[in-house]
């Protein structure tokens, strides 16, 4: 019997029309572009480009302290794996080192070393949801979503400390759904190269002037770095002639419709950011293994040199000023991808399946241990592990430390001894400290035969 976190939408939801997941043909992956294939190129990346995309879109969404999350064009689901992870700890915020009052004082090589990323650096999601209009990708990436299934009754997973709601659609990114207006980030990871020119000019509509995220990511071909392609027969460069006869461009991927310089997708993303209040940050990834650079700039001697990147980005940021373009205008427009019903069956997405990852304990069951007790199990699990120093990762990984802990690793730690901003609870038999390669690591001082 299917478990109520792991049931499909029932027709009776108030939802959309629903897809069933039965319905969906078998998986077809993707195509890959030409530049992610180094036979076709002779370039590489370290790591694989792709996932310099999604380690970049993680660290911004981590750095932005989102909460939910909307990937468009989300194809199998290769982000959508990292999202429902459960963060290792209760929403809480990261350990970090004390300040150095004196601005005179170096600071500590431990400090120096510090990486937010190492420990409490997590995103806290609390819905997570993807929508892609290829019903090849969506059974892949309804697996991405879907909770785990406990082997013998055992989960394989670390604790979940708060539920998680997941949902995926099928549909068309350009069409309005009433129900992804509540996402405080959307992401699109190489999705706009892929659309008709009459759907990209209904990007902005849509996405920044009626969705109104907090946060926007966006990656896209660099069309600057296919100069890098070697000619295929000494004459035309490898990939894919533009098939909207716009350009005489060749891009590195048959289903491309726009592959933007450098300077164009500058240009495009400053004015969808203008018409539709936002600030907008301009970077890439990708630097491959046979780098290149933009010349510097003659009104700019001294400038730095700028990476050619494969692959370039843009973070919108919602701002407080009154945006070139009103949404509210287009809210009440009626506009061809707009119902103007009610009634459901005009809904152009059909909603695949909505899943909930449930807590490990319900809140009111998550309690923290005193300090002694802590203490005590601590001691119990380093002389089973007949060890005297541990790592913190290791003595969080067992669940009977961290369900004792609430899910808080200040807590332990305050337990422990303290470190940084975490003020210890006095002498504790134990020291935390930070080692380079290892982070934070837990010392045992009054172990048995020191």
């Amino acid at each position: 019997m299917t478990s109520p976190a792991m049931k499909p939408v029932s027709a009776t939801d108030a939802s959309p029309q629903k897809l069933s997941p039965s319905a969906l043909p078998a998986t077809i992956l993707p195509e890959v572009s030409i530049v992610e294939a180094e036979k076709e190129v002779g370039v590489t990346f370290t790591p694989e480009l792709w996932l310099q995309r999604r380690s970049w879109a993680m660290d911004v969404l981590r750095k932005e302290n989102i909460r939910s999350v909307l990937d468009i064009g989300c194809g199998p689901g290769a982000l959508l794996e990292l999202l429902v992870k459960p963060p290792s700890t209760i929403n809480e915020p990261p350990i970090r080192p004390v300040p150095v009052k004196n601005e005179s004082q170096f600071p500590s090589p431990e400090n120096s070393e510090y990486d937010e990323r190492d420990e409490g650096q997590e995103l806290f999601l609390t819905r997570v949801a993807g929508i892609d209009n290829n019903p090849a990708v969506l059974s892949t990436a309804l697996r991405a979503l879907a909770p785990e299934v406990p082997v013998n009754g055992v989960s394989q997973s670390p604790p979940r400390w708060q539920p998680l709601t997941t949902e995926l659609w099928a549909g068309d990114i350009e069409r309005f759904n009433s129900h992804l207006e509540v996402f405080e980030a959307i992401v699109a990871l190489e999705v706009i190269e892929h659309l008709q020119p009459h759907t990209l000019s209904r990007f902005g509509v849509v996405i920044l002037g009626t969705y109104r995220p907090k946060v926007l990511l966006i990656s896209t071909p660099n069309f600057d770095f296919n100069a890098k392609f070697p000619p295929k027969d000494g004459t035309t460069r490898s990939g894919f002639v533009d098939p909207t006869g716009r350009t005489n461009r060749v891009f590195r991927h048959s289903d491309h419709k726009l592959e933007m310089t450098d300077a164009e997708f500058r240009e495009w993303a400053e004015a969808s950011a203008s018409d539709w209040g936002y600030d907008v940050e301009i970077s890439g990834v990708g630097v491959s293994s046979k780098p290149s650079y933009y010349p510097v700039s003659a009104d700019e001697p001294s400038s730095v040199r700028r990476p050619l990147y494969a692959t370039q980005t843009a973070v919108f940021r919602l701002a407080s000023g009154i945006p070139a373009r009103s949404p509210r205008s287009v809210r009440t427009t009626e506009l061809p991808f707009m119902p103007t019903s009610s009634d459901p069956t005009l809904y152009p997405h059909k909603l695949v399946a909505r899943y909930t990852h449930p807590a490990v304990l319900p809140a009111d069951q998550v309690h923290r241990e005193d300090p002694p007790t802590i203490r005590d199990i601590v001691r119990e699990k380093m002389e089973k592990w007949n060890v005297s120093v541990v790592t913190l990762t290791e003595l969080w990984g067992n669940t009977a430390v961290s369900l004792a802990s609430g899910g808080s690793k200040r807590w332990l730690i305050t337990c422990l001894g303290g470190w940084g901003d975490v003020q210890g609870s006095g002498e504790t038999g134990f020291e935390v400290r930070r080692e380079r390669g290892k982070g934070f690591v837990v010392m045992w001082k009054n172990v048995k035969g020191d």
